[in-house]
């Protein structure tokens, strides 16, 4: 019976490269749990520059948004998040939703522990959120730009729209969102130029896009920063930025563990056991 499913499952191709790619990511996560034992702060400056980095997107997102009609915003989105992507792979910095990727595959292969990989996820986020309070101070100072002054209206008023989102909208969009950023992520780190960077991370992100998800939780960091720091609705707190943030981290990791690295390595484990 296992010479037959053998004879019938075929051998050579995409499976490889799967296996190859889960070994690339599973390396990535064990280094990244090293560096947290043996270097936190350098760890935790890296995951604040990727707050920082989602931060800048969302100032040139909003910035854009609030000079076009709701035909463009779509497009907007999608350059500015492909182009934010691009700047955190290739420059290597510590993104949360990136780490909630490589971390469980490194567990699963036994290349970090379950403490490696909780260490991690606690820092990057920590980290993220640390760069995205920093750039939403440096903003406040520096006057605010458009989001607090001609597109105040619009900022305030997604901001408002993500607060009071249900824990169930926020949870299952949370899932789907990191379902298809991790898969952007994987891919960019597969490319082998900037080019194809580019041109692999844009298609996860533009059905990302098309989908209408917003439910990233570092990108909301920032955001609910800017917005709480200075003079703000009624309606803006400090609650809701908690609520949001809370169950969106949630979602995130489930798209992450259910839908990307770990369902990858299930099936790539039981292929070889037909083999």
């Amino acid at each position: 019976m296992r010479r037959r499913l053998a004879r019938e499952t075929p051998a050579v191709g995409p499976m490889r490269l799967a296996r190859q790619k889960i070994a690339d990511l599973s390396e990535t996560g064990a280094y990244k749990a090293r560096l947290v034992e043996a270097r936190p702060i350098a760890f935790l400056a890296g995951a604040a520059m990727a707050g920082v980095y989602l931060g800048i997107g969302d100032v040139v997102l909003f910035t854009l948004g609030s000079y076009v009609g709701p035909a463009w915003s779509h497009v907007i989105m999608s350059v500015v998040l492909v182009a934010t992507l691009t700047i955190v792979v290739s420059a290597g910095s510590e993104l949360f939703i990136g780490a909630a990727l490589v971390m469980p595959l490194a567990v699963l292969t036994r290349l970090s522990s379950v403490r490696g990989m909780l260490s991690v996820w606690f820092i990057s986020w920590i980290g993220n959120l640390v760069g995205a309070l920093s750039l939403a101070a440096l903003v406040h100072f520096a006057g605010g730009g458009d989001l607090l002054v001609d597109g105040s209206t619009k900022f305030f008023s997604a901001v408002e729209a993500r607060m009071s989102a249900s824990a169930v909208q926020l949870l299952v969009g949370g899932a789907l969102c990191n379902w298809l950023v991790c898969l952007a992520i994987s891919m960019g780190q597969s490319a082998k130029n900037t080019t194809n960077k580019i041109l692999v991370i844009s298609l996860p992100i533009g059905f990302f896009v098309v989908l209408g998800l917003e439910a990233l939780c570092v990108a909301n960091m920032f955001t609910f920063a800017l917005a709480l720091i200075g003079d703000h609705p009624k309606t803006v707190t400090l609650t809701g930025a908690a609520h949001n943030l809370g169950w969106l981290t949630l979602g995130n990791l489930i798209g992450a563990l259910a839908f990307a690295g770990p369902a990858y390595w299930l099936v790539c484990r039981k292929r070889m056991r037909l083999t």
